[in-house]
């Protein structure tokens, strides 16, 4: 049987800690300098997210998430018109503070990032809405991050 710390990877487990991260960021309205902190100073702490990972990992993990972090909220605007573009008879306001997160973490990702598969994308927040929204959600952001090209 694979242990815990096996069954998702550092990269998967720092998308959980952008999320976290933009969630904040949108709801808190916490500064980026902050979160960032804020989650290098608590991530040991963090069973569920880094606990599991060697300590390079764990550095691994920690700098793709403050990639992940800063380039989406530095590149929201353009996110977000992106989004707003591909949301039929909603408004990005309108969605949930999570399934935003996931959005625009996923579009960040697909528009920004050449080192990760547009499919990898997609999957990924797939998976992170099926961890923290409604059921609902995963198709919703399924159908949303699929129209968006590069």
């Amino acid at each position: 049987m694979a242990s815990k710390g096996s069954e998702v990877s550092p990269r998967s487990r720092a998308r959980v800690l952008a999320i976290s991260g933009l969630y904040q960021l949108d709801l808190l309205s916490k500064s980026l300098t902050d979160v960032i902190k804020d989650v290098r100073d608590g991530v040991s702490d963090e069973e569920e997210t880094l606990y599991y990972l060697t300590e390079t990992e764990r550095a691994a993990a920690l700098d793709f998430f403050e990639s992940l972090l800063r380039g989406t909220w530095d590149n929201r605007e353009v996110i977000d018109e992106q989004l707003r573009e591909r949301l039929e008879n909603w408004s990005l306001e309108r969605v949930g503070h999570l399934e935003r997160a996931i959005l625009r973490l996923g579009c960040y990702e697909i528009l920004h990032r050449d080192d990760i598969p547009r499919k990898v994308s997609i999957n990924e927040m797939v998976e992170l809405s099926k961890s923290f929204c409604d059921m609902k959600s995963k198709d919703f952001i399924n159908g949303v991050l699929d129209s968006i090209t590069p």
